[in-house]
């Protein structure tokens, strides 16, 4: 068995053309809609992640297609940080509850969702035998905030919502015969929910009583789950210059417990210093699975041509509807202010089936300078029909660039950045509780991603030509 090489400088031969019409005729690409997190590796992010599945240039890769990894000649480390800005501007047409109209401060009908933050990745991979690579990561697959403002229009609704997870991922890939590759993974994911919105007590929207306005319930749920998922991918190297890369990942079905708490306020001859009613809350949340089929084509020495098409199954995921219990003590005490509290609610509902396509390309300027473009269409699992104030989530284009450089023979850094253009989506909302609270109105979406990416590739087994080891690790 020959060793491998993950260096595209060193493609020089072209092939059919019938790999070029397999590359052109793939559709237009994005990054993934919904809940889920394509932004794994800020190489790809240069790319609008276009061949995910087959570039197979270092370990960060094996999260699309652990098949990948036996491109490596001994092992790879990866580090990477994706910092994700979502603007989201929301203007209300109308807003109700309890039949009556809602506003922000100062009789505003506008609210800023949008939240920044930073998604670590690591990712390692080491060859353990001939036909052998082991790999270990830790990702984040879904990753979703939006925050509004406590006391803004979208307050009745929701205000923070917050869906994240980490997972580990070890992984194996097989190469059985020469340009031919295997490999499959486990995936043990931890997911947590934070969610809040307020419910209006009823005689609020009707004015003052007892000389004072009452204030809101505060609704704060927290819950958290481990399941468990697998996935798998095929590479097949036609040539040195072109391979082709499918990669699976299993769903993974989501029992979220937890405890969380409501703030009742103050409430003249019933609960004079307001009170904390803890809550048990229980939902579903299924991560679904999807395929991907990528390409890769060098055309020439100095460009690489690349491609993707992923579907993912969101329409198995009917909705996250959160129940709540609570202390049959408290409903007591509570006489009948108890049935004020919310038993139910529904967070994301109704997802359909969503494809992305991507094209993409990396220039190499020289053997240290690397150039990336990329662009293309994501479908989203969310439409009019089902867009909430907690995921204003629609089809999106993107465009991408990306830079890379050696810095040492096998140390790199690479630096990615796309931007989404979403068109304007509508909502219409209505809560599945006493307070039937409604929202209709238009949201404007921006997005931007960055990705910056430490990689350092090695030859060396650490124990090759031990005695104690056969096979060693190569010829």
């Amino acid at each position: 068995m020959r060793r491998r090489t993950v260096d595209a400088r060193q493609v020089r031969h072209p092939v059919s053309v019938g790999m070029v019409v397999v590359l052109l005729a793939a559709p237009w690409v994005a990054n993934a809609a919904g809940v889920a997190v394509l932004e794994q590796s800020a190489r790809l992010t240069g790319t609008a992640y276009s061949g995910t599945a087959a570039l197979a240039e270092d370990a960060s890769m094996a999260f699309y297609n652990p098949a990948g990894l036996t491109r490596l000649k001994g092992g790879s480390l990866v580090l990477t940080g994706t910092v994700i800005d979502a603007d989201i501007d929301f203007t209300a047409s109308q807003a109700t509850t309890w039949g009556q109209p809602v506003t922000g401060p100062n009789g505003s009908l506008s609210a800023s969702g949008g939240d920044s933050g930073a998604l670590p990745t690591f990712h390692i991979a080491q060859r353990l035998a001939e036909r052998w690579v082991g790999y270990l990561a830790v990702t984040s697959p879904i990753d979703v905030v939006t925050d509004y403002p406590d006391d803004g229009v979208t307050r009745y609704i929701g205000t923070l919502s917050q869906l994240k997870t980490i997972n580990i991922n070890p992984a194996v890939a097989w190469e059985p015969i020469d340009d031919l590759s295997f490999g499959a993974g486990f995936n043990a994911q931890y997911m947590s929910g934070k969610f809040n919105q307020k419910f209006a007590i009823p005689t609020i929207p009707y004015g003052s009583i007892f000389g004072r306005e009452l204030g809101d319930i505060n609704a704060l749920l927290e819950a958290d789950d481990w399941a468990f998922g697998w996935n798998c991918g095929i590479l097949w190297e036609i040539d040195p210059s072109a391979r082709l890369g499918v990669g699976y990942r299993s769903a993974i079905h989501h029992t979220l417990t937890g405890d969380g708490k409501l703030l009742l306020p103050a409430v003249p001859l019933v609960l004079p210093d307001g009170a904390r009613i803890p809550q048990h809350t229980r939902g579903g949340f299924t991560s679904p699975q999807s395929v991907i089929l990528s390409g890769v084509w060098a055309p020439f020495a100095w460009l690489q041509l690349l491609a993707d098409a992923q579907w993912t199954n969101w329409s198995a995921f009917e909705q996250l509807s959160l129940s709540f219990s609570y202390p049959q003590d408290v409903k007591q005490k509570l006489g009948p202010l108890a049935g004020l509290l919310p038993t139910r609610d529904s967070i994301y509902e109704g997802f359909r089936d969503a494809w992305r396509g991507t094209i993409g390309a990396q220039v190499f300027l020289d053997d240290r300078v690397t150039l990336r473009f990329g662009s293309g269409f994501d479908q989203s699992p969310v439409y009019d029909g089902n867009r909430t104030v907690r995921l204003p989530d629609g089809n999106r284009v993107l465009l991408s660039l990306g830079f890379g450089y050696r810095f040492f023979e096998q140390t790199f850094v690479d630096f990615g950045y796309t931007h989404y253009f979403f068109p304007d989506g509508t909502v219409n909302e209505t809560n599945q509780t006493l307070d039937a609270s409604n929202i209709q109105g238009t949201f404007e979406t921006r997005g931007d991603v960055f990705g910056l990416q430490i990689t350092h590739n090695w030859d060396r087994v650490p124990w090759e030509g031990l005695p104690f080891i056969s096979g060693g690790s190569g010829s």
